[in-house]
């Protein structure tokens, strides 16, 4: 059974500073998410009082649809069309029930909370939506980061890039330093054997995590990789094996990802259809790999059934006869090592043995030829 989660009632009925004000929208979000995830009963009537308070504050208004931008600090950036349709029809038929939450940007508008009805809304065409508006929080990104990053539905990429972009910020490193930085750090720990250090830190306090960190002798770069991926209480290797894979994808994966629900298992395989490992153009590659996304996605492939039919993709150009095997070059070197001498000290029914050896494989051989 889910914890009690704390109130969202009468956060905003006193008067506040901007900066207070903006602390308590930040942490007030992703309690919210913490509600959703947790299905709590309580649910509908306390974010009917929070928009009851903000409403009080800033008033419910209509606002223009073409004034509000999306978050570019959501981790979600994407939302499956067929979950927009679904949602747009009980709009179409129902209304709108519940406002959006949106933040003041200038002239416009940051969306914050109601991304689906926004993107639902969209879809049927409106041309205004139901609005109460809150102040922005100091640190939208990290706020919008630790209201998302734990939801299941968020996919890999987005989750992956949403990562990269708070570690980047907290370590002081550019964004593209992070999954070298990552990686370098946990090879390292591994070939000490350390790595195993880094186990129950996730759930530990700042301190701990902080003093075990410090005792590891890395870099302070690494260390602050480190802490700000346990800060977001994730499990360092297994963001390196589950998620930064995902910034390497070639664009026509993550598009899939992103716009079509291609899960991440699918995506890790189908990425082998490279120009190298077919020994073709990236072109000719792009389009097979184009081809087998479809094909998964349509049908509804298991992984264990994607590697299956990638194999047989790979065989249209492979060649078996181009080189001999390793086992068969192994063997050559080895003959080719069976001088005179040595013939002459082996005994005669070791000779003779290889004879019916070789006499059989011969035969083997001229068989196939």
């Amino acid at each position: 059974m889910p914890r009690k989660l704390p109130s969202l009632v009468g956060r905003f009925d006193q008067a506040v500073t901007a900066t207070d004000h903006a602390r308590e929208v930040a942490t007030l979000q992703a309690q919210i998410e913490e509600l959703r995830r947790n299905q709590s009963p309580d649910l509908e009537k306390q974010l009917s009082v929070l928009r009851a308070q903000l409403e009080a504050q800033s008033g419910e208004q209509d606002i223009s649809i073409s004034l509000i931008d999306p978050n570019p600090s959501q981790p979600r950036q994407t939302i499956p069309l067929s979950s927009v349709r679904t949602l747009a029809n009980t709009l179409d038929a129902d209304g709108q029930i519940t406002s959006i939450i949106l933040i003041p940007s200038g002239e416009r508008y940051l969306l914050w909370d109601g991304q689906r009805r926004w993107a639902a809304a969209k879809y049927l065409e409106w041309e205004t939506i139901r609005a109460v508006i809150a102040p922005m929080p100091n640190d939208l990104h990290r706020q919008s980061l630790l209201t998302f990053v734990h939801h299941e539905d968020l996919n890999p990429l987005d989750k992956a890039e949403a990562i990269v972009k708070e570690v980047a910020s907290a370590a002081g490193l550019e964004e593209e330093a992070i999954p070298v930085v990552l990686s370098t750090v946990l090879r390292r720990l591994e070939r000490h054997n350390q790595v195993q250090q880094l186990n129950g830190l996730v759930s530990a306090s700042r301190e701990e995590q902080k003093k075990t960190i410090s005792q590891l002798g890395i870099r302070p770069d690494e260390e602050m990789v480190l802490l700000s991926i346990l800060e977001l209480a994730l499990y360092p290797p297994s963001v390196k094996s589950n998620l930064m894979s995902m910034l390497s994808l070639p664009l026509d994966l993550k598009t899939a990802i992103r716009e079509k629900g291609l899960k991440a298992a699918h995506a890790s395989a189908l990425v082998s259809l490279s120009g190298k490992n077919l020994k073709v153009s990236e072109r000719q590659a792009r389009r097979e790999r184009l081809d087998a996304t479809e094909r998964v996605l349509k049908e509804g492939l298991t992984v264990t059934q994607t590697r299956e039919m990638l194999k047989q993709i790979k065989a249209k150009y492979i060649d078996s006869t181009e080189p001999s095997s390793k086992a068969i070059q192994s063997v050559e070197k080895k003959l080719e090592k069976l001088n005179e001498k040595n013939l002459k000290t082996a005994s005669k029914e070791d000779l003779l043995a290889l004879q019916r050896t070789l006499k059989s494989k011969l035969a083997q051989v001229e068989a196939l030829l």
